[in-house]
């Protein structure tokens, strides 16, 4: 399954491999013929002139919906920036329209899809800070439709309606609409914006029942968890990359197979970050298992089989397998000499460290200053090592921050706890290490933030954070700092992302 409705007419989500399916066409035509059905019913058109106006409108929504499929058509062969040329003249008709329809209810869903798509397209182009404004306004829209959807329901509860099976909640334009966001953000690097919407694009899946079992929306689980897994690799933590992955993949085989709607997620995104990671971990049967899923979608005609070649092959070699990988190196230089050379930086990459890891490393040096008598400063290996288990172990699934927090009421001591940590870390000269720790504090304290917001009505649900979330952004940015006079380019995208986190848990930007 694609993206649910992000807009009256258009569902898909954006890779290599477009594609619109019958969701997506059945959106796009069912709205714009709402939009015309309605017009006729509108008050405004039994005023002297109501042909004239009922004309215009018509043309405005005839305008919109050409252009907006020209934008969608654009994406996928002449590229992102005619695209966004189409959406422009879209949303001009849609400004026509709004102007002589005000009371249209149609209207702001679809210009809420139109900035979704724009969203896309400017991230494809390059202009993140464009793309993260267009989704801004998206999720304003929604959010709007979110709190009118719940309005009416609540209305019919108390008349005692029987409630009927309706369109997509909003909360899962909403949840889409933060996805879409959090790649951008990715891409801008930062990390905390990216984890951030990731957390709670997620959560709006969860809270509209998506992770149950037997869900029908489990199809949409294994979309998000797989672009998910994509943004936790880029800027977050490795291992709930793998989590993710690992958790898409083995949804879409539940339900059967890996069909044409699920390529793009399955094939494109989840499978490479489980083979990779899988792989790095020297675990070469399940890391081969997924390259095999990955070349017989090459094959059907999914994707270029080269490059699924050159990744058995380097995998089989590093496994020291050289007989079989020379056949798929073979293959894989008939197609391109490149693809080889790509997989095999993508083996010799090295990855940042996860929270476990960071935590472990720093529960190994306090213990080594411990034992050589350095006391002065020096950190409680125990805590830290009961820290770890608390964050990072047991068996449940954990997706992004909301997962690592198993006791709300524990959220502060823990990212004081973790302040603490990425505070040593960062005297030790770790400052991988240091951001992961400071990082993961700030999400977490962001996480329990959104908790404590969404059960305000709850006796349980007071949470002391601020003085929390001020230690975790204090030693974020003396991270920051020594990273900007050092020269690293990160420094400026962090300090944004540390405004954002800030603004996000409640504090004012002068309160730093």
């Amino acid at each position: 399954m694609t993206d649910p409705v992000t807009n009256p007419f258009e569902v898909n989500e954006d890779i290599q491999w477009r594609r619109r399916d019958r969701m997506s066409t059945f959106h796009r035509t069912a709205g714009c013929s709402q939009l015309k059905g309605n017009i006729g019913k509108m008050k405004i058109f039994r005023r002297r002139g109501a042909s004239q106006d009922r004309d215009r409108a018509e043309q405005a929504i005839q305008e919109y919906r050409t252009a907006y499929e020209r934008g969608l058509a654009a994406e996928q062969s002449q590229g992102p920036a005619q695209a966004l040329a189409e959406f422009a003249r879209a949303q001009h008709a849609l400004d026509r329209l709004d102007a002589a329809s005000p009371d249209l209810p149609e209207v702001p869903q679809a210009r809420a899809g139109l900035l979704y798509a724009m969203g896309r397209a400017r991230t494809d182009v390059g202009d993140v800070t464009g793309a993260v404004a267009a989704l801004d306004q998206a999720e304003e829209l929604y959010q709007r439709m979110e709190s009118e959807q719940l309005a009416t329901r609540k209305e019919g509860q108390q008349r005692g309606d029987r409630q009927e099976a309706g369109p997509v909640p909003a909360v899962l334009l909403t949840a889409d609409v933060r996805l879409r966001r959090a790649r951008a953000y990715a891409e801008w690097d930062r990390p905390f914006s990216a984890l951030s919407d990731l957390d709670m694009s997620i959560g709006g899946y969860m809270r509209a029942g998506a992770f149950t079992p037997l869900s029908d929306r489990s199809g949409d689980v294994a979309r998000i968890l797989a672009i998910g897994a994509r943004i936790q690799l880029r800027v977050g933590d490795h291992e709930l990359a793998l989590e993710c992955g690992q958790e898409s993949l083995a949804r879409y085989q539940e339900m059967g197979q890996i069909g044409p709607e699920a390529i793009p997620y399955a094939i494109g995104f989840a499978a490479p970050v489980v083979s990779m990671l899988e792989a790095a971990r020297g675990r070469w049967d399940a890391a081969l298992a997924v390259d095999g899923v990955i070349l017989e979608a090459a094959e059907l005609g999914r994707g270029g089989s080269s490059g699924a070649h050159a990744r058995i092959g380097v995998h089989l070699r590093e496994a020291g397998r050289d007989a079989e990988a020379a056949g798929h190196l073979a293959v894989a230089a008939r197609g391109s000499h490149d693809r080889i050379a790509e997989m095999e930086r993508e083996f010799g990459s090295v990855l940042t460290p996860s929270l476990r890891e960071a935590l472990l490393e720093a529960e190994r040096t306090e213990s080594t200053r411990l034992a050589g008598g350095a006391r002065a400063g020096a950190l409680d290996p125990l805590e830290i090592r009961t820290l770890r288990l608390s964050l990072c172990g047991g068996d449940g699934a954990r997706f992004s921050a909301t997962g690592r927090m198993n006791v709300v009421n524990a959220v502060p001591r823990q990212v004081t706890s973790l302040a603490r940590i990425g505070h040593r870390l960062i005297a030790s000269e770790r400052l991988p290490a240091a951001l992961r720790v400071l990082w993961e504090a700030l999400l977490l304290c962001d996480a329990a933030h959104r908790w404590t917001t969404l059960n305000a009505g709850d006796s349980t649900g007071t949470v002391p954070l601020r003085e929390a979330a001020e230690s975790a952004l204090a030693g974020a940015a003396v991270l920051v700092d020594i990273l900007e006079r050092a020269g690293d380019p990160m420094s400026d995208a962090l300090t944004a992302d540390l405004r954002n986190a800030r603004e996000r848990l409640g504090l004012s930007v002068d309160d730093g």
